[in-house]
């Protein structure tokens, strides 16, 4: 039996079939950067899904519920593939089915293998999405006719050129183009990057821990597994080093060359992958920064500062530049009395215990100046009650908030102060 390359759907980047916007699928793999790639185009065109990480939890799955395909990893723990596929034929209304099998090797006696078992098709990994969407719409067509009123989902993929240029740049090693194709999600593909390194740092121990015990099975069963993370990821460079390697494995044997040169291209990618992760998430966190700036309601508001505390006096400082305001910093009451001599400012943020002059005398002092009599005078205190409101207020506080409040609350209450 051949693999069917015919379908009544022309392969297209910007459509999908209306088959698959009705169609309940269910994927069965164990990787998980397989499972969440795998998922992420069938949603995209419309489907719903379920997944199993086994051929034992998929048959447990299949007695509860109904299908319209299954999506079947070969190798798999527990219960492979090709053994779940004979036992679902086995039951007379799974026997039409449409299973279709997942392999990273494309190996011909492996495809026969999937025919033989009873599986409708096979599609090779890495998931191109076209040819996904084809096969299981081919599948799903055999058993039930088109219907005409569904309308096609237009979902646009990944324009690779795009995610390449702006994303995933400098990663040595890696198809970009193929990485690309994924998805059109630029914090799904990181997290993606982010599982591959895990997984790259458990094939590393394993691997190593196996072969010093000359379980070759286990190594082989680990090698196969990560060879489909590394083709799913585009990590070109690590998959096939890993080629030679399963090769030999498979054979029972160990050849030292294939076996230290793929270990040296694994930590090379570790290598590359941290390094360029850790860059990822510097210019992330500078970009959430960026965005949290564009909203700066403090914004060319001059502050004065009155706190004793080092710790406190940096993080309060910290919060209010970021949303705007210029800070100075006075230590004490006597220190923010001097200051405002020379200096005018929009508000005043004191601390209510200090040494020299303590936050209350402090703003008693300000307020026999008639010119600062208006003046929004903020009370903090490492503790807010009742009493040490009404305290700030007698002696012609504004207000008394905590120095442990959310910075967002902290500028709230500034601003309707200064209002």
């Amino acid at each position: 039996m051949t693999i069917n390359n015919t379908s009544s759907m022309e392969s297209q980047t910007n459509g999908y079939h209306p088959v698959l916007a009705t169609a309940q699928v269910l994927i069965v793999e164990d990787n998980l950067i397989n499972q969440v790639v795998i998922k992420q185009f069938l949603m995209r065109a419309g489907a719903r899904i379920d997944v199993a990480n086994n051929g034992q939890d998929a048959l447990e799955l299949l007695k509860t519920k109904q299908y319209d395909a299954v999506l079947m990893d070969i190798q798999m723990p527990v219960l492979d593939g090709l053994q779940a596929c004979k036992q679902i034929r086995e039951q007379a209304h799974l026997k039409s089915l449409p299973i279709i099998g997942l392999s990273a090797g494309v190996f011909a006696d492996e495809i026969q293998q999937c025919f033989d078992y009873g599986m409708s098709d096979f599609i090779s990994k890495p998931i191109d999405p076209n040819r996904l969407y084809q096969t299981v719409v081919n599948c799903i067509l055999q058993l039930r006719p088109l219907r005409e009123h569904l309308k096609s989902t237009n979902t646009d993929i990944a324009d690779p050129q795009k995610l390449s240029d702006t994303v995933l740049k400098d990663l040595p090693g890696f198809n970009i183009n193929k990485i690309a194709l994924l998805m059109n999600d630029v914090a799904l593909t990181f997290k993606l990057l982010n599982l591959f390194a895990v997984d790259c740092r458990d094939c590393s121990v394993g691997l190593q821990n196996e072969v010093a015990m000359n379980d070759f099975q286990a190594a082989q069963k680990r090698i196969h597994a990560f060879k489909g993370s590394a083709c799913t990821i585009g990590a070109d460079a690590v998959f096939a080093a890993a080629q030679f390697l399963d090769a030999d494995l498979r054979l029972g044997q160990l050849h030292a060359e294939n076996y230290h040169d793929f270990l040296e291209v694994l930590a090379e990618t570790r290598i590359y992958l941290k390094q360029y992760l850790d860059k990822y998430e510097s210019h992330h966190r500078k970009q959430s920064t960026q965005q949290s700036l564009q909203d700066r309601p403090l914004q060319d508001l001059v502050i004065l500062l009155t706190e004793d505390n080092a710790i406190a006096q940096e993080a309060l400082k910290e919060y209010l530049e970021i949303f705007g305001a210029r800070i100075d910093v006075a230590n004490n009451g006597q220190d923010a009395l001097e200051l405002l001599k020379t200096k005018q400012y929009d508000a005043v943020l004191m601390d209510i215990q200090m040494p020299v002059l303590d936050g209350l005398q402090a703003c008693k002092q300000i307020r026999e100046q008639a010119h600062l009599k208006s003046l929004p005078i903020i009370g903090l205190s490492a503790r807010v009650c009742a009493d040490t409101s009404q305290q700030c207020l007698d002696h012609g506080m504004n207000g008394c908030i905590s120095k442990t409040v959310d910075p967002k609350e902290l500028v709230n209450q500034i601003t309707q102060w200064i209002r």
